[in-house]
């Protein structure tokens, strides 16, 4: 009997999603901004449009060290991502499930995002803890998004098929579409009305009901708790 491992996505799965705008709409302008003497308003258009001209398929686009460095601010990225820390929302279901999760099943985080970001906001109540493995497609693959090639890339670092891997997200594509395309067993997390199919029978509102369904369908697919 094969082991499972369960995977989670991080931003607006197990983290709200809003720290991060103010790291790179807050923060870098208004650095930006003070360094030149100009107004709030035109630094955030000039940011912008570096950000534009890098554009979100380059993998430096979503390390802050590397625009800090650009526009020669003069800071360090632990200082602004410290900064905003207690912006940092956990959402209140991931704080019920993990821990009874972690006690039954080998966890891991699969994201996009790159492992600074991933530190500062799994450090929060402690979440580190309850994962064995944390994978960043920036930081890990140099990738800037979750293909199937980012999972297939997981599954050789664990030496593990993809059929033993359960993995919940909150993005219709990348965390349930991309995951299912190589074997991999995905719920799809619709925490919001978003125009995303929910039909699915692998749609789920929240963490509880994930973790509800998923004794049930580790036993259905044969698999074994850690």
């Amino acid at each position: 009997m094969k082991k499972v491992i369960i995977s989670f996505d991080v931003d607006g799965t197990l983290v709200k999603p809003d720290y991060d705008n103010f790291i790179w709409f807050k923060e870098i302008p208004e650095l930006y901004a003070k360094k030149h003497g100009i107004k709030i308003s035109l630094a955030k258009k000039i940011v912008k449009e570096e950000y534009d001209k890098v554009g979100e398929n380059d993998p430096r686009w979503y390390v802050p060290q590397f625009w800090l460095g650009r526009f020669g601010l003069g800071v360090r990225e632990e200082e602004i991502l410290r900064k905003y820390e207690d912006k940092i929302q956990i959402y209140e279901d991931a704080k019920a499930v993990l821990p009874k999760l972690y006690k039954e099943y080998s966890l891991i985080v699969s994201s996009a995002m790159p492992h600074s970001f991933l530190e500062i906001k799994l450090k929060k109540d402690n979440l580190f803890q309850y994962f064995k493995k944390i994978f960043s497609a920036v930081s890990d693959f140099n990738m800037v998004k979750k293909d199937d090639t980012f999972y297939q890339k997981i599954c050789e670092r664990l030496g593990i098929s993809p059929s033993c891997i359960i993995h919940v997200g909150d993005n219709y594509q990348a965390d349930f579409l991309v995951p299912c395309k190589i074997g991999i067993k995905a719920f799809y997390l619709k925490r919001t009305n978003s125009a995303a199919p929910s039909s699915t029978p692998f749609t789920v509102r929240n963490l509880l009901e994930f973790a509800s369904r998923l004794e049930s369908y580790v036993e259905k697919l044969n698999l074994s708790k850690d």
